[in-house]
Protein backbone atom coordinates (compact mmCIF):
# COMPACT_ATOMS: atom_id res chain seq x y z
CA UNK A 1 0.00 0.00 0.00
CA UNK A 2 1.31 3.49 -1.12
CA UNK A 3 2.16 5.81 1.49
CA UNK A 4 0.05 8.93 1.90
CA UNK A 5 1.77 12.65 0.55
CA UNK A 6 2.79 14.59 3.09
CA UNK A 7 1.03 18.07 2.58
CA UNK A 8 4.16 19.56 3.94
CA UNK A 9 6.55 17.92 1.25
CA UNK A 10 4.35 19.10 -1.18
CA UNK A 11 4.62 23.07 0.17
CA UNK A 12 8.04 22.79 0.62
CA UNK A 13 8.48 21.38 -3.20
CA UNK A 14 6.20 24.35 -4.17
CA UNK A 15 8.18 27.16 -2.04
CA UNK A 16 11.90 25.88 -3.61
CA UNK A 17 10.10 26.00 -7.01
CA UNK A 18 9.16 29.96 -6.59
CA UNK A 19 13.01 30.49 -5.47
CA UNK A 20 14.78 28.63 -7.34
CA UNK A 21 12.63 29.93 -10.59
CA UNK A 22 12.70 33.42 -9.53
CA UNK A 23 16.19 33.15 -9.19
CA UNK A 24 17.02 30.94 -12.24
CA UNK A 25 14.03 30.94 -13.88
CA UNK A 26 11.72 28.13 -15.62
CA UNK A 27 14.78 26.14 -17.24
CA UNK A 28 15.88 25.08 -13.30
CA UNK A 29 16.00 21.27 -12.79
CA UNK A 30 14.28 19.02 -10.87
CA UNK A 31 16.88 17.97 -8.76
CA UNK A 32 17.76 21.70 -7.58
CA UNK A 33 13.83 22.05 -6.68
CA UNK A 34 14.40 18.66 -4.69
CA UNK A 35 17.34 19.14 -3.18
CA UNK A 36 16.30 22.41 -1.73
CA UNK A 37 13.13 21.37 -0.51
CA UNK A 38 14.86 18.81 1.27
CA UNK A 39 13.22 15.40 -0.65
CA UNK A 40 14.48 13.35 -3.07
CA UNK A 41 13.88 13.99 -6.79
CA UNK A 42 12.22 10.60 -6.89
CA UNK A 43 10.13 11.68 -4.16
CA UNK A 44 9.14 15.03 -6.24
CA UNK A 45 7.80 12.99 -8.65
CA UNK A 46 5.42 11.42 -6.45
CA UNK A 47 3.33 14.70 -5.79
CA UNK A 48 4.03 15.45 -9.53
CA UNK A 49 4.28 13.51 -12.42
CA UNK A 50 6.35 15.96 -14.50
CA UNK A 51 8.17 19.13 -14.25
CA UNK A 52 5.11 20.32 -16.55
CA UNK A 53 2.49 19.06 -13.82
CA UNK A 54 4.10 20.98 -11.18
CA UNK A 55 4.80 23.94 -12.95
CA UNK A 56 1.20 23.91 -14.11
CA UNK A 57 -0.06 23.21 -10.05
CA UNK A 58 2.53 25.53 -8.66
CA UNK A 59 0.53 28.32 -11.03
CA UNK A 60 -2.46 27.56 -10.15
CA UNK A 61 -1.31 27.89 -6.38
CA UNK A 62 -0.34 31.47 -7.25
CA UNK A 63 -2.83 32.52 -9.13
CA UNK A 64 -5.25 31.56 -6.20
CA UNK A 65 -2.94 33.36 -3.55
CA UNK A 66 -3.33 36.70 -5.88
CA UNK A 67 -7.00 36.20 -5.95
CA UNK A 68 -7.27 35.78 -2.57
CA UNK A 69 -5.31 38.95 -2.18
CA UNK A 70 -6.64 41.17 -4.50
CA UNK A 71 -10.68 40.10 -4.09
CA UNK A 72 -11.10 39.05 -0.41
CA UNK A 73 -12.13 42.47 0.35
CA UNK A 74 -13.04 43.81 -2.53
CA UNK A 75 -15.13 46.63 -2.12
CA UNK A 76 -18.11 45.80 -4.44
CA UNK A 77 -20.28 48.67 -4.48
CA UNK A 78 -17.65 51.52 -4.75
CA UNK A 79 -17.21 53.72 -7.40
CA UNK A 80 -15.50 52.32 -10.45
CA UNK A 81 -12.40 54.37 -9.87
CA UNK A 82 -12.16 53.36 -5.99
CA UNK A 83 -12.36 49.51 -7.32
CA UNK A 84 -9.74 50.44 -9.92
CA UNK A 85 -7.80 51.75 -7.64
CA UNK A 86 -8.17 48.57 -5.53
CA UNK A 87 -7.00 46.34 -7.97
CA UNK A 88 -4.24 48.51 -8.62
CA UNK A 89 -3.24 48.93 -5.09
CA UNK A 90 -3.60 45.16 -4.21
CA UNK A 91 -1.89 43.65 -7.47
CA UNK A 92 1.49 46.49 -7.04
CA UNK A 93 1.48 45.53 -3.54
CA UNK A 94 1.51 41.90 -3.77
CA UNK A 95 4.11 42.38 -6.62
CA UNK A 96 6.28 44.28 -4.07
CA UNK A 97 5.88 41.93 -1.03
CA UNK A 98 6.35 39.14 -2.96
CA UNK A 99 8.52 39.60 -5.39
CA UNK A 100 10.01 36.11 -5.80
CA UNK A 101 6.37 35.02 -6.32
CA UNK A 102 5.93 37.85 -8.56
CA UNK A 103 8.59 37.03 -11.06
CA UNK A 104 7.66 33.11 -11.12
CA UNK A 105 3.69 34.23 -11.98
CA UNK A 106 4.97 36.27 -14.52
CA UNK A 107 7.33 34.04 -16.43
CA UNK A 108 4.91 31.17 -15.64
CA UNK A 109 1.71 33.23 -17.52
CA UNK A 110 3.59 33.48 -20.84
CA UNK A 111 5.57 29.78 -20.82
CA UNK A 112 4.27 27.38 -23.07
CA UNK A 113 4.46 24.76 -20.10
CA UNK A 114 1.10 25.88 -19.35
CA UNK A 115 -1.66 24.35 -20.26
CA UNK A 116 -4.94 25.91 -21.75
CA UNK A 117 -7.26 23.96 -19.36
CA UNK A 118 -4.76 25.43 -16.19
CA UNK A 119 -5.52 28.90 -17.57
CA UNK A 120 -9.03 27.98 -17.79
CA UNK A 121 -9.04 27.09 -14.09
CA UNK A 122 -6.66 30.12 -13.38
CA UNK A 123 -9.37 32.68 -14.50
CA UNK A 124 -12.02 31.15 -12.04
CA UNK A 125 -12.99 33.49 -9.05
CA UNK A 126 -11.72 36.61 -11.05
CA UNK A 127 -15.59 37.71 -11.70
CA UNK A 128 -15.75 40.54 -9.96
CA UNK A 129 -12.41 41.78 -11.78
CA UNK A 130 -13.62 41.04 -14.85
CA UNK A 131 -17.00 42.99 -14.44
CA UNK A 132 -14.80 45.98 -13.61
CA UNK A 133 -12.93 45.62 -16.96
CA UNK A 134 -15.59 45.24 -18.97
CA UNK A 135 -17.16 48.43 -16.89
CA UNK A 136 -13.92 50.58 -17.51
CA UNK A 137 -13.51 49.33 -21.14
CA UNK A 138 -17.07 50.92 -21.93
CA UNK A 139 -16.14 54.52 -21.69
CA UNK A 140 -13.17 56.18 -23.19
CA UNK A 141 -10.27 55.31 -25.17
CA UNK A 142 -10.19 51.91 -25.19
CA UNK A 143 -14.37 51.47 -25.57
CA UNK A 144 -13.91 49.95 -29.22
CA UNK A 145 -10.56 47.83 -28.13
CA UNK A 146 -11.19 44.15 -27.73
CA UNK A 147 -11.58 42.95 -23.82
CA UNK A 148 -7.93 40.86 -24.30
CA UNK A 149 -6.13 44.67 -25.25
CA UNK A 150 -7.50 46.37 -21.90
CA UNK A 151 -6.46 43.93 -19.25
CA UNK A 152 -2.94 43.66 -21.53
CA UNK A 153 -2.75 47.26 -20.91
CA UNK A 154 -4.19 47.05 -17.46
CA UNK A 155 -1.29 44.58 -16.58
CA UNK A 156 1.78 45.85 -18.29
CA UNK A 157 1.06 49.00 -16.67
CA UNK A 158 1.12 47.14 -13.04
CA UNK A 159 3.82 45.24 -14.08
CA UNK A 160 5.97 48.34 -15.28
CA UNK A 161 5.08 49.97 -12.29
CA UNK A 162 6.76 46.90 -9.68
CA UNK A 163 9.71 47.06 -11.94
CA UNK A 164 10.62 50.51 -11.48
CA UNK A 165 9.04 50.45 -7.76
CA UNK A 166 11.85 47.86 -7.51
CA UNK A 167 14.59 49.46 -9.41
CA UNK A 168 13.96 53.12 -7.46
CA UNK A 169 12.15 52.41 -3.95
CA UNK A 170 12.81 55.59 -2.82
CA UNK A 171 10.15 57.00 -5.40
CA UNK A 172 7.36 54.14 -4.67
CA UNK A 173 4.94 56.60 -3.75
CA UNK A 174 5.34 58.40 -6.97
CA UNK A 175 5.65 55.53 -9.50
CA UNK A 176 2.55 53.82 -7.88
CA UNK A 177 0.21 56.67 -8.52
CA UNK A 178 1.97 57.80 -12.10
CA UNK A 179 1.32 54.26 -13.03
CA UNK A 180 -2.76 54.51 -11.77
CA UNK A 181 -2.84 57.95 -13.39
CA UNK A 182 -1.93 56.72 -16.86
CA UNK A 183 -3.92 53.77 -16.65
CA UNK A 184 -7.09 55.60 -15.51
CA UNK A 185 -6.33 58.31 -18.30
CA UNK A 186 -6.27 55.94 -20.93
CA UNK A 187 -9.84 54.49 -19.54
CA UNK A 188 -11.27 57.32 -18.91
CA UNK A 189 -10.17 59.48 -22.01
CA UNK A 190 -9.65 62.04 -19.63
Amino acid sequence: MARPKSPEKRDALLAAAVQLIAEQGLSVPTSKIAKVAGISEGSLFTYFETKETLLNELYLELKVEVRANMLDTYPTHASLEVRARYIWDMYVRFGIAHSDKYKVITQLSVSDSIREQTKRLSMEGYEALHAMVQEMFAYGALKDQPYAFGTALLLSLMNMTIEFIALHPSEADRFWDAGFIAFWNAVTGS
